[in-house]
């Protein structure tokens, strides 16, 4: 049975409501004026006949208008937006053939948003992880392995390294890396040589193959590790920091263009995320030096401290490396320490030098110096990691320190370990109100008191401390 098409249908409609019905009309004119026709029931069996084809010749024509009508509308939605539409392919051949041609270029494009979706929820992903590694994080090294790993895992590569130039440095060095072996991360590339080397002065993508045209001389061993690979400079106004090396896996020649795009948009956005870095650490590093400048001058104010913030700063660095805690947190401790009595900036000096007991109001500016200092340092929101370990630094473990009365372990370990510092200093120190302790008894003092004032593990590493270098606090400084 032949398939009926669009045309057919227009030609058989055509015939049976115009052109047939025109011949019979003409036709029973002629009979009827020549005479031919004389019978009524022969007249109105021709007209039946005619009205019946007409008839049919209306409804035909009717079902390829709707069939139009319903594509104009189909069509009507997808160019709204909704491309989850679908024409008809019931209809006759020529608008089902058209239905389906058009279905497939609807599911092409809707295939292409979800791929374009699927991507952009990926960069969501990677920026949040980044963006989640810069906020809380003060080692940059947990950032950069964030963002290769995700992205690695993103595009499904196995093998990648991240090279980073000092500023004015002339080499770049793996920063951190994936799928590599331990002699590899070593590898130092100078500016300028190999593909690495060639990316980072250039700052253009570089896609190798094993028909490269730098072959397989001057390369370094990394570099020939990945012969399949893609070089993306991270740079940001025009100033290359670093290159993103990802090997291919074995056998795959090639990646795909979004897979690619999303790599170069993440590197400048790496790039930006290490130029604000630096930027906010010049920042801090002015702030640290403005106010360590003052708290110098607060105790310049008074001959008895001159020096302790540096003495708190070396014992609490000490602890805290002994007590293998991250670098991140040992250079937050090491300011903190620097900055810690910064709040007596505020303490009248007849308070200050009070060499007999303090009056009523003396009590009040001694107790309230920490607080002082962590409003010093919160204007700066990046500075503001340190507050808790100046606000907490003379909380006791047994909760009856100041100002909080925080007990234990909800007192910050930054502020456990200035505390034994602090106080095997002021111990040490000669103070116009105490008479000064030698060191052993100082230290006897911080054993009696751990787990009432101090926190045990920290004394106990303090005191290993102090026994293997009996330099360390030997020579009590005097006025």
């Amino acid at each position: 049975m032949k398939t009926e098409t669009l045309a057919r249908k227009f030609i058989v409609a055509f015939s049976a409501m115009f052109v047939v019905p025109l011949l019979i009309a003409v036709y029973l004119f002629t009979e009827y004026a020549a005479g031919g026709i004389t019978d009524p029931t022969q007249i109105a069996v021709v007209a039946a006949f005619v009205l019946l084809l007409g008839t049919a010749g209306f409804f035909v024509t009717q079902s390829v208008v709707h069939a139009l009508l319903r594509t104009v509308k189909e069509s009507a939605a997808i160019v709204e937006g909704d491309i989850t539409r679908r024409l008809s392919t019931d209809s006759a051949t020529e608008i089902s053939e058209l239905a389906k041609n058009f279905n497939r270029i609807t599911s092409r494009l809707q295939q292409t948003v979800d791929s374009l979706q699927a991507s952009k929820k990926q960069m969501q992903t990677l920026l949040a992880q980044v963006c989640s590694g810069t906020s809380y994080r003060r080692d940059m090294t947990d950032m950069f392995n964030v963002f290769l790993n995700t992205l690695l895992s993103l595009t499904g590569l196995e093998v990648g390294a991240i090279f980073l130039m000092p500023p004015g440095g002339k080499s770049l060095k793996v920063r951190v890396s994936a799928g590599l072996s331990e002699e590899l991360k070593a590898t130092v590339i100078p500016s300028g040589e190999g593909i690495v080397g060639w990316v980072a002065s250039h700052g253009q993508l570089v896609t190798t193959s094993e028909s490269m045209p730098w072959g397989r001389s001057g390369l370094s061993e990394l570099e020939k590790s990945m012969p399949w690979a893609i070089h993306v400079p991270m740079g940001t106004a025009g100033k290359t920091r670093g290159v993103i090396s990802i090997g291919l896996r074995e056998g795959q020649k090639e990646i795909t263009g979004d897979d690619l795009l999303m790599i170069q948009n993440l590197a400048t956005q790496v790039a930006v995320a290490l130029e604000n870095a630096d930027l906010k650490a010049e920042m801090e590093k002015t702030y640290v030096e403005t106010v360590s400048a003052l708290a110098m001058a607060v105790e310049a104010r008074d001959e008895y401290t001159r020096g302790h913030s540096k003495r708190v700063t070396e014992f609490s660095v000490e602890i805290a490396r002994r007590m293998n805690l991250p670098a991140w947190f040992v250079k937050d401790l090491e300011s903190a320490a620097l900055l810690h009595d910064i709040g007596k900036i505020g303490i009248p000096d007849q308070i200050l030098h009070n060499k007999g007991a303090l009056p009523p109001d003396g009590v009040k500016f001694i107790l309230g110096h920490s607080i002082v200092g962590e409003n010093i340092l919160k204007p700066v929101g990046s500075l503001a990691r340190l507050c808790p370990i100046v606000r907490h630094h003379h909380e006791r473990y047994d909760g009856k320190g100041y100002p909080d009365s925080l007990k234990g372990e909800e007192i910050p370990l930054g502020a456990r370990i200035l505390s034994v510092a602090d106080s095997f200093d002021a111990m040490i120190s000669a103070r116009a109100y105490k008479p000064t302790r030698t060191r052993e008894d100082a230290m006897s003092e911080l054993i009696r008191c751990k787990g009432t004032q101090f926190d045990p593990q920290c004394v106990d590493v303090f005191i290993d401390y102090l026994k293997e270098n009996p330099e360390a606090g030997a020579h009590a400084p005097s006025c």
